[in-house]
Formats: C-alpha cells, sequence, structure tokens
C-alpha cells in the first residue's frame, strides 16, 4: 500500500541477524508492525539488521509513550513484535531487540552497528546452535509450611529444645516458633530450587536467575518460587529437560507440593545484549 509523499518514515528494528544465514535460507515477505509496509533486510556486511518502515505520526518516540499505556494497542502490536521475533528464531541466530526500537534514517541505524560491529559477532557465535528456556518453579508456601510444621526433623528437634527450656522462656520461644517454621520452609524450598538449578547449569552454556512473578501477575493459586532462564546447547536440551521430566514423576507420585512451567524454545532475549560489553 503506497503512502502520501509527505509523510515522514521512521525505521523499527526488530533484530540483527547474521547476513551469511539470511543468504542461504531467505523468508518470505512479511507484513510489518505497520501494515502499510513489509519486513525488509538492511546488510551491513555481515550483520544484517531487520527492519520495518513506520509512519513518524504513528511510532515517533512521543507517540509511542502516549501508546503504550493503551492495553489493547500495546497487546496487539507486542504480539506482532513477539510472533516475528519467533519467526525469525525458527531460523536465523537470532539478536533479539525491545519493542518499540526505532532510528531516525538507514545513516543512524548504521552506526549503532559499525559502533557494535564486534560485540554484535562475537553474540551471533555465543548464540549459534542455542536455545534459550524458561524454567519456572511453583508451590502453595502456605501448604508447604504446613507440612514442614509437621514433618520437618528440624521443626521437631526445635519443638523438643523448647520443651527442655524453662517455663518462662518456653514462652517467648513458642511466640518465635511460627517465624522459625516459616523460616525453615523457605530455606527448604530455597535448597530445592538450587538444587534444580544446580542441574541444569550442567547443560546450560549460560542463565539467569530473575525475579520471581507475584500471584496477581501469574493469575495462579500457588506461588512461583523459582524463575530461570537457560541458555542450552540444541544437542543438551532434551537432556536438560528430562530433569525437570523427573521432578514431575516425584511430584505426581510422591505429591511434594512444587508444580513446574517450561516455555521455549525462545529468541535469546536474555543472553544478547551486545551494548555493555568492552569494546
Amino acid at each position: 500500500m503506497q503512502t502520501e509523499a509527505n509523510t515522514k518514515e521512521l525505521i523499527y528494528l526488530y533484530a540483527f541477524v547474521p547476513t551469511n544465514e539470511t543468504k542461504e535460507n531467505s523468508l518470505s515477505s512479511m507484513t510489518g508492525i505497520d501494515p502499510d509496509y513489509d519486513i525488509e533486510f538492511i546488510e551491513f556486511n555481515e550483520v544484517t539488521a531487520v527492519t520495518c518502515l513506520v509512519k513518524e505520526e504513528d511510532f515517533s518516540e512521543e507517540v509511542l509513550q502516549r501508546k503504550v499505556d493503551d492495553m489493547k494497542w500495546l497487546q496487539k502490536h507486542a504480539f506482532h513484535h513477539h510472533e516475528k521475533m519467533n519467526a525469525l528464531n525458527e531460523i536465523y541466530t537470532v539478536i533479539p531487540l525491545k519493542f518499540g526500537t526505532i532510528y531516525e534514517d538507514k545513516e543512524s541505524l548504521k552506526e549503532i552497528v559499525e559502533t557494535h560491529k564486534e560485540n554484535i559477532t562475537s553474540v551471533f557465535k555465543e548464540l549459534g546452535k542455542k536455545e534459550e528456556w524458561n524454567i519456572k518453579i511453583y508451590t502453595d508456601k502456605s501448604s508447604f509450611t504446613k507440612e514442614v510444621e509437621e514433618n520437618s526433623t528440624t521443626v521437631k528437634e526445635k519443638i523438643e529444645e523448647i520443651k527442655d527450656l524453662p517455663k518462662g522462656k518456653q514462652f517467648f520461644e513458642k511466640k518465635k516458633l511460627k517465624d522459625f517454621i516459616e523460616k525453615q520452609a523457605e530455606k527448604e524450598i530455597d535448597e530445592y530450587c538450587e538444587s534444580i538449578h544446580e542441574q541444569l547449569t550442567a547443560y546450560s552454556s549460560d542463565e539467569e536467575v530473575k525475579k520471581n512473578w507475584e500471584r496477581k501477575l501469574t493469575g495462579r493459586k500457588d506461588d512461583m518460587c523459582w524463575n530461570g532462564a537457560y541458555l542450552f546447547p540444541k544437542e543438551e536440551v532434551e537432556r536438560a529437560l528430562q530433569i525437570i521430566e523427573t521432578e514431575r514423576e516425584k511430584a505426581d507420585k510422591n505429591e511434594t507440593g512444587f508444580s513446574y512451567e517450561v516455555t521455549g524454545p525462545w529468541p535469546a532475549y536474555h543472553f544478547s545484549n551486545f551494548t555493555e560489553r568492552g569494546e
């Protein structure tokens, strides 16, 4: 579709991919985030930028700052960005850019590529033949705490210690017992999650422990107690994910109270920063 001649155009940047990979595998035409334009691959020697023209009246920095408060608009366009990133990731080694990355023109985009060219190509090598996976672990902390109170050897020993104290001290120690049990439950949850993380890192080339989400964000009735991103070589993915499958089977059999959410493969959102490395 043709736009009016006086419409100023900006460049929306989805990702960087290796030029040699785009020459080996070309994508059919895809509609851009502005439906008036198709996605365009712009070559800068060994780095190719995946872009789309957008109208300044819709995607300038000032306009974007207003539009991100419109949830309907944001969901539609963020979903488009995410969908196209996944499509690229199925074929290429991808350095994904954040939603809403805009450049004034090709010259300003070229300047960024040339400034960070060594880092970008270095990241390509690090990400080649690898996949990002996200692994979350959940449990109902109140139920887990009750289970610890009833069955934990540590808690039982603490209760016995209190029984041997003089009456006056027993009163104060019993008041602190609830806090002790909660801390013990937290400790056991953390130790369990760390043990899974340690097993997963044996297969990953990089990993990032992320902040746990609250229930209002997950929409779940249990609590997130682990949120990790892992970069696995493709040949290690099956063995790494088998760790979680084994834990699922244990949970089903022994009612451990833990459940697991595994998603991927994703573009390497957590392992592709090329601007904070030493030049």
